[in-house]
């Protein structure tokens, strides 16, 4: 009895040192093994912390503060035309502007550049505490004045524009405001001036044509299937009597000579692209810029043709030409880009970031 006790044990104590091997062999595999899974998942880690850093970095002046909502912020906008101030949130604003700056017949697509461009310019302003002038104790950045701001419409001026298309149209570009709420261009840390016009006439204006100096995101760009613009192209005629009261009310102390007008009416610089830098009239030379609003002209694409009884001017797109095309943002997106490749191709060197509210 004794001895197959003894026996038994002997098979137990070989047993257990075979098993005990066995699991420092498991073991000293299971160690090797996890090795390179653990430094990739250190490097996974870093890669992720670069990601978050570069966000950290990219989002530093794209911060806005919100006292109202943890996810949204809210601003006091001035309507000029009604006398006062409302409190909206920005993408309450952000759906008015671009309902009032881009017809709702575009492409969703198209829709979601201008909704991007509209919050970039909205946000430049609030972020650069740009103020309105008047307003400034009332905390007012932004009015509804096309041509101080950006145009915005309520939702009873949208129904008196489109009529029986109202929610269809309310819908889409809602839609499009909200697949792309908080998103906004940067360069460089820097939320852009993103400037947009209706049509630059087959391609944009670089902004050194036009402030004297580079703007590495504002570059000139071929800008296809904008001719169906209803003003991508005009014509004016103006008789001399009128087309000289015009200039004398903004340059009193120009002199044209009664015989032979014609001669001294001339484009004496253009851009590359062939807008005018400017003009001379007599004794007085205009940047194509004056010359434009003061005859109310479509763009500084023009050319200028004299007669016997006054002045045709032909013009070619509609708008100052610098950034997006609105009618060209609409074709690419018929062509099936999307509205990151609209913005990219239309602002160069930017980055889509999206805004932190806090």
């Amino acid at each position: 009895m004794k001895k197959e006790v003894s026996k038994r044990r002997f098979n137990i104590s070989w047993l257990d040192t075979t098993l005990m091997l066995l699991a420092l062999v498991v073991l000293l595999i299971a160690n090797i093994v996890a090795k390179p899974a653990l430094n990739n998942s250190k490097n996974v880690q870093k890669e992720k912390d670069n990601i978050v850093q570069e966000s950290k970095t990219q989002s530093a002046s794209t911060t806005l503060q919100s006292k109202n909502q943890k996810d949204d912020i809210y601003i006091s906008l001035l309507r000029k035309e009604k006398n006062k101030i409302e409190r909206i949130s920005l993408e309450e604003y952000v759906i008015g502007v671009v309902a009032a700056e881009m017809p709702a017949e575009f492409n969703l697509e198209a829709l979601k550049a201008q909704a991007v461009a509209s919050r970039t310019y909205a946000a430049r302003r609030i972020v650069g505490k740009a103020l309105h002038e008047g307003y400034e104790g009332k905390k007012v950045y932004l009015c509804d004045d096309f041509s101080h701001c950006q145009a915005y419409i309520d939702k009873d001026e949208m129904k008196q524009k489109w009529g029986k298309n109202f929610e269809k149209y309310y819908k889409k570009i809602h839609m499009a405001v909200k697949e792309t709420k908080g998103e906004v261009l940067v360069y460089k840390g820097q939320i852009i001036d993103s400037l947009f016009h209706a049509a630059s006439g087959g391609k944009t204006e670089d902004a050194k044509e036009v402030f004297g100096e580079d703007v590495a995101y504002l570059k000139s760009v071929v800008s296809r299937g904008e001719e169906a613009c209803p003003k991508f192209s005009g014509e004016f005629y103006f008789t001399y009597g009128e087309f000289i009261k015009r200039l004398k009310k903004y340059f009193p102390g120009l002199r044209v000579e009664t015989k032979n007008i014609s001669s001294q009416i001339r484009v004496i610089e253009r851009t590359t692209t062939q807008r005018v830098r400017c003009v001379k009239v007599g004794n007085t030379i205009l940047s194509g810029n004056q010359f434009r609003n003061i005859f109310g002209l479509y763009s500084t694409e023009f050319w200028i043709y004299p007669d016997k009884r006054g002045v045709r001017i032909q013009t070619r797109g509609y708008g100052h030409g610098l950034g997006m095309s609105q009618w060209g943002a609409n074709y690419l997106a018929r062509q099936g880009k999307n509205y990151k490749q609209i913005l990219l191709y239309y602002y160069q060197n930017v980055k889509i970031c999206r805004l932190k509210y806090r």
